[in-house]
Formats: structure tokens, sequence, C-alpha cells
């Protein structure tokens, strides 16, 4: 039978089950236009346009898009003015935008209201546990952080309208990334991470699926053993490798891709062109202890020079550049890489520091004293509570102590560079807060027989960079303070002498003011960095302690110290009831604000950190005795487009510089030989900055 027969004999059978022709439909719709329309004097006119349209299109989608019509105008026209739908979308817009005003404010009774509302949610239990969560939030991730090459119209500028004026691959090119950019995998077997082998527990999607679903193993898994500073029994993480283990972070957010991209844009490759990744939750003496990562750095180089027949270029991130300056060290001595006094010279063309906080900075010390820093403090109350109970400063402080990498960034100098009680090289003429107080700690005491009450504060104590790393050793488990005695040093040595003392000494290797550059007088040092944007400097704390708990005990005898100290390990050895104040802020220095003091700096790393050595500290023999040149290139912060959510080519901040147009220009130019124009640009006031450090 044909399909035409098929057809008419379904439709009559309709006709005969329903008593009605399917034909009927459309007076039906007729019927319905004119009754919902007859009270308007253009009624007569569309009733006759529906005909016609009905005359020459009677298919049934035709028919359902006029019933439909005919049954939202009807309805809609006989609505009351307050429920038509303009008039509730309005409504709802304003509503929202009136809620979102109302959370902005620091009055927080609406954000206590809702806070307490969603306490007893448990987000881990509503998620589905699946591998397809990796997915949903890799799309989530992607509307957050748009893609880039929707934002931008040039992906390997200006590297391309470099390449036309003659500026090609030249040096080989070894890459040193800075602190948290580098993807970790999970090698790990036990029970709660089979989930997870061999993917990325830090970087990628999978980090976010771990922290939301499976929070207390990825804290496992994250955390080293504070004791060895190395793997715990049951988790294994290593750094992934090659050129994507550092160049997006996760889907939508770069740290190396653009300058790599810009590289290969001049002709470079995976064969010219290394990523140095390394696990920097290690101390550096442990990269070397359990990944032996400074001896595969000086095999790379050793064997870029053997292939291409010359030196290398280091170009390092962050934390990076002080990574390259101990393994500078550590290559030239007889206890560590034994490559003798000329190693660095001969294998080594130029090394390019981009934003490296030599000098350690104080975002260090309050992470690792009470897991905060302003990021946190700025979240306003409901943003607090809500990350306080998924994952508390507490947990955060716990997290940060056995990562002996974050430690290596702790301030470096003292007093003598970042200023006592009284003044600070980096201070302001506009306030009468000094920035030497690095930590100004207000105790909130309780009474002893009434802890519920506090009484009137009693106690203000100021701690400068040497009394606050003090106070972070002190008041913190041993086991912390052994492992920053182990590895580190945060002094100042300005005698020849006891500079050849302590030549050997590895926990000085990674403190600039406590050794000195290679002898590598052929080589370059380039240090590149931003400023213009807000930095912090220094912190304002409180603590609530009871009448006779004393936090000062610097004049109580040692074996007294030693017993509070035992006491306070009992405890968890967590400063529990210390926080930042972020109630402090001040009308009359704007920069003062949540209980952070800000300064001058590229958003992470303090100024005095990023070029006083660059600007004075390697123009002294004492530190610089092989005379290495060194130049210094700054670039002032400038907001960029506004859907640009890195900030565009002019952007300065610490980690998006690395897509910094002026900057990529430099390091490209380095990396092929270009840089006879590349002399001191300094725009900024660090010559007055180091002008007033006294050593």
């Amino acid at each position: 039978m044909s399909r035409r027969r098929q057809r008419k004999k379904r439709n009559e059978d309709s006709t005969s089950d329903t008593g009605t022709d399917l034909t009927d439909v459309t007076d039906i719709a007729d019927l319905a236009i004119t009754t919902a329309r007859n009270d308007s004097p253009k009624s007569h006119k569309r009733s006759s346009e529906s005909s016609r349209r009905r005359k020459y299109n009677s298919t049934p989608e035709a028919i359902e898009e006029i019933v439909n019509e005919t049954f939202f105008l009807k309805h809609e026209e006989n609505r009351p003015f307050l429920t038509k739908k303009r008039v509730v979308f309005t409504a709802g817009i304003i509503f929202g935008l009136t809620i979102a005003w109302l959370m902005g404010q620091r009055t927080t009774e609406i954000s206590n209201y809702i806070s307490l509302a969603f306490s007893d949610l448990d987000f881990a239990s509503i998620l589905p546990a699946n591998i397809l969560v990796d997915e949903l939030l890799g799309n989530i991730t992607l509307f957050l952080k748009p893609n880039i090459t929707l934002l931008e119209d040039k992906e390997f500028y200006p590297a391309l309208d470099m390449l036309q004026k003659g500026v090609k691959s030249n040096f080989p090119v070894v890459l040193i990334p800075g602190i948290v950019s580098t993807g970790l995998e999970s090698w790990s077997t036990s029970n709660c991470s089979r989930p997870y082998f061999r993917k990325r527990m830090w970087g990628t999607t999978t980090m976010f699926r771990a922290v939301l679903l499976d929070k207390e193993c990825w804290i496992e898994t994250m955390k080293l053993d504070p004791d060895t500073g190395l793997d715990p029994s049951d988790f294994k993480l290593r750094s992934a490798q090659g050129l994507d283990a550092a160049d997006y972070l996760f889907p939508g957010y770069w740290v190396w891709g653009k300058m790599i991209q810009n590289f290969a844009a001049i002709g470079y490759d995976n064969n010219n062109m290394h990523l140095a990744a390394y696990d920097w939750r290690l101390s550096f003496y442990n990269l070397e202890v359990r990944d032996q990562y400074f001896s595969k750095l000086k095999a790379t180089l050793e064997l870029a020079k053997k292939v291409d027949g010359k030196k290398s270029v280091i170009v390092s991130h962050s934390m990076g550049g002080l990574v390259t300056l101990y393994f500078f060290k550590w290559v030239e001595s007889p206890t560590g890489g034994n490559g003798g006094p000329n190693w660095v010279n001969e294998h080594v063309e130029s090394f390019v520091n981009i934003g490296g906080p030599l000098l350690g900075l104080p975002k260090a010390l309050s992470a690792l004293l009470s897991g905060e820093m302003r990021d946190t403090v700025e979240l306003g109350a409901f943003g607090i509570y809500v990350l306080e109970r998924f994952f508390s400063k507490l947990e955060r402080a716990d997290l940060f102590r056995t990562w002996g990498g974050l430690s290596s960034m702790l301030p470096k100098g003292g007093e003598e560079i970042w200023g006592n009680e009284s003044q600070a090289p980096d201070d302001s003429d506009d306030t009468s807060d000094t920035y030497g107080t690095m930590l100004t700690m207000r105790s909130l005491i309780k009474k002893k027989e009434n802890p519920s009450e506090l009484s009137e504060i009693v106690k203000v104590r100021n701690h400068t960079c040497k009394s606050g790393v003090h106070f972070l050793q002190k008041h913190t488990p041993n086991k912390f303070n052994k492992m920053l005695t182990r590895n580190y040093s945060f002094g100042v040595i300005t005698d020849e002498e006891q500079m050849q003392k302590v030549k050997e000494d590895r926990t000085k290797w990674t403190n600039v003011l406590e050794s000195q550059l290679p002898n590598a007088p052929d080589m370059k040092i380039y240090c590149l960095y931003g400023y213009g944007k807000e930095t912090e400097r220094k912190y304002y704390y409180a603590r609530e302690q009871l009448e006779d708990d004393d936090d000062d005990d610097d004049d109580v005898e040692d074996e007294i110290q030693e017993k509070r100290k035992r006491f306070r390990d009992k405890l968890g050895g967590l400063l529990r009831n210390v926080f930042i104040d972020s109630s402090v802020n001040s009308d009359k220095d704007p920069r003062i604000k949540s209980g952070v003091h800000n300064g001058e700096g590229d958003g992470t790393v303090p100024l005095l950190s990023l070029g006083y050595m660059c600007v004075k500290g390697w123009k002294n023999p004492l530190y610089n005795p092989a005379g290495i040149k060194v130049i210094t290139r700054e670039f002032q912060h400038q907001v960029g487009p506004v859907l640009d959510l890195r900030g565009g080519e002019n952007t300065a901040d610490h980690v998006d510089i690395l897509g910094n147009y002026e900057l990529t220009k430099d390091v490209l130019k380095i990396a092929s030989g270009n840089v006879k124009e590349l002399e001191d640009r300094i725009t900024s006031v660090i010559r007055e900055f180091a002008a007033k450090v006294k050593l």
C-alpha cells in the first residue's frame, strides 16, 4: 500500500474514532482567535491574516503555532497588570540587584542570616560523585574564564611582528615556573587515591572535583611528611612533565601558555625549549634528594650546549628565580653538583628573572601563621563563613606548613631591609603608620572566671620582620620549626670573611643576602617585574587569650619556654585563636583595608623585594664578586579591557605579566641575542627605597 493511502486511511480512522475531521482544527483555532480578540478594533484584520496564512499553509506545525499564539495572547490580555510577564521579569531584576547590593555591604545581618540558612547543607552529597563532574567543572571554568581566543585577535603577538623584523630562535631556552603553577599528578595506589591515579591533584578540573567531593583525601594527598618534608607513607605526588606541565593551570587559565606560543612563533619547539617543572611543595634541598631535580637540570643544560653548541637562556618566574639561584650555588659546590667554579659561566648565557621575590614576601608569613591572606579576608562575612566551613584557616595553615617550598619565600634581611618599629625604606610620606611593624598584634583578653567575656584590650605588640618570623617559629609545632632550621636562613651577612665561612652552608643558598652570585662574568642577569598594584605589606592581627596566658615569653628562661612549647604542641601546635582583624580599616589611608596594609608592588610581591637586589644589592662586590651585569626593566601596571579577565597586553600583575607584550618582546630579544637596546628602564621609586637601606 502506498504511503498516501496509508495516511488517508489513518485520517479516516481518526475521524471515525473522534467524530471530528482533522481539518476542523483550523476552524477551532480561527474561532479561538476571533473569541479572544472580539473586543479589539484590529481583530477582524488579524483574523483575516490568519485565514490567509492557513489557506496557503495548513501544516500541523502552522496549526500548532496558531493555537499556541491564541492561548498566550488570550491569557496575557486578560491578566491583571501586576501579573504580566514583563512586569514580573522587571521586578525580578530589581529584586536581584537589591539583594546583590545588600550582600555587598559590610554590615552583615542578611549575610549572617543566609549563612545560617545554608550552614547544614552538605554540598559534597548534593553533587554527583562520578568522573563526569570533571567535564561539568571544565565547562563552568570556561564560562567563568572566557576562552582567550574570543578575547584577543592576536594569539601569537608580539612574536609575529618581531619575526618580520628578523628576530628568530637562537639560544636554547629553559623555563622554570614559580610556586603553585606546575601541575602535580597522583601516583598513589592507596584506597582513596586510586580513582585519581595519574590525574592532576593540582591543576586541571580534577583538582576541583577532588576538593569538592573528596576533600579529606585531597588534603592528605597534598600534604608532605612534617618530619622529613618528603612523601607521606601512603601518598605520592609528582610534578607533570613537558611544556604542558605549566602552560595552563586549568582550562582557560594560562600561565606559561602565551609565552610558549610566542617562542614558537619565532622558531622554538620542544627540541630547543624545555620547561623544568618541579614539585613546588618541596624544600629546595629535598628537590634533589627525592627527584634529583638539580642533577636533571644540569644535564639538560649540558645536553643543550652539546647539541646546539650554545649556552642556554634560563627564564624563571616568581619562586623559580629562587630555585635558579639555589641551582647556581649547588652546581658550583663540591658537595652539590661539583660542576666547578666556571660551570655557570660556560653553560648559561643569561638569567631572566621575572617577578622574583628575591627578599621574600609578607604574604608567606601570614599564610604560614594563620592560613590567611588578603584574598581570604576580603571575601566579606558570608564568603569567609562559607570558606571556613569548607576549608578553614586552621586546615590551610596546617597544610601550608608541610610545604617546605612555601617557606622559602618568608621575608629575608630582617630589620635592615624591611624596617623597624619606627620606619621602613618603603614608607610613604602621607601615612603615620610604618610598614616596619610587619605584624601588629592586639590581644583580646578573656576573663579567667568567665572565658566567654572579653575585657578591654590591654596589650598591643608590634612585630618587625625579624620578630615576626620568630613569633611564627615560637607558636607553631616543633616539626615545622625544625624544618625551617634545616633548610632556610633569613639574616644578613655584610662581611667577606663571614661570607666565605658559610659558603658551603646550603641553608644560606636560598638567601641572596647570605650568599654570592656565581663566578659567571659573561652571564647577564635581567630583572623584569611589574609595579603599580596594591600589594600586601603589613597585617593587623588579633588574638584571644586568657588572662594568665602570657604571649611574650622572650624574657622567660629557656626551660620554661620549652615546656610551653611542648604544651602548645599537645594542643595541636596551631595558633587557633590568632586571626587577621578584618575590622581594621582607615578613612585616612585607603591602603589599610580589612586588616591588611597594602604597599607598592605587583599585587603579590612588594617592590622592595622585587627590585632592591637588582638596583643596589648586586652592585655590591660582596654579593656579586664576578661583576655580573644586572639589567633592570620595570613595567607599570595598566588596567586592561573590561572583558579581558587577565588584564590585557599591558598588565603588570604578578602572574598575568607573562602575557604582557612589552615583557614578551624583551624575553624574545634576549633568547634571540638582540639585546643591544635592552638597558635599564626604571620608572618606579625603587631607587629611593634602596637608598634608605643601609647595609
